[in-house]
């Protein structure tokens, strides 16, 4: 690289340059104060010494984790039967999720061959009619045979 600065003006301008900018950056920096520690220590060891020691408390739950704890094949179990319970216990409960009773009526009609029948359920306003009859399509202008 330096044989080739040697040879390059362009390179050398630039390779100067950025020593000039490196150099100005160095002059406009504010150095840091490293923070006084002395002082920090000696308190925290004191607090250590003054403070009774308390024994650690297990969670609530930690007894029923530790036989599921090192086996992964319980462990996944434990977790999935969590979720689906989870998932079943917060599972939304509305009437769209289960039948409604519906009530179905019988309707005679004119022709033998055919006949009517309607479902309705009040609880969703709905109102079903199928109609059953013979292969006979249905003209409503009375042309057909």
């Amino acid at each position: 690289m330096a044989a080739h600065l040697e040879r390059c003006a362009g390179c050398r301008a630039a390779s100067e340059e950025l020593a000039r900018l490196k150099a100005f950056v160095r002059q406009a920096s504010v150095p840091t104060v490293e923070p006084d520690w002395s002082g920090f220590w000696v308190t925290v060891r004191a607090r250590i010494m003054s403070e009774e020691p308390r024994p650690v408390r297990e969670s609530w739950w930690f007894p029923f984790w530790k036989p599921v704890w090192g086996h992964p094949r319980v462990a996944f179990g434990a977790v999935v039967l969590a979720v689906l319970v989870t998932a079943f216990t917060f599972w939304p409960a509305d009437d769209t999720a289960y039948a409604s009773p519906v009530r179905v009526q019988d309707v005679s009609a004119d022709d033998p061959e055919r006949s009517v029948m309607v479902y309705s359920s009040r609880a969703h306003g709905v109102t079903v009619i199928w109609v059953f009859g013979s292969n006979v399509t249905y003209d409503p202008d009375g042309d057909a045979p």
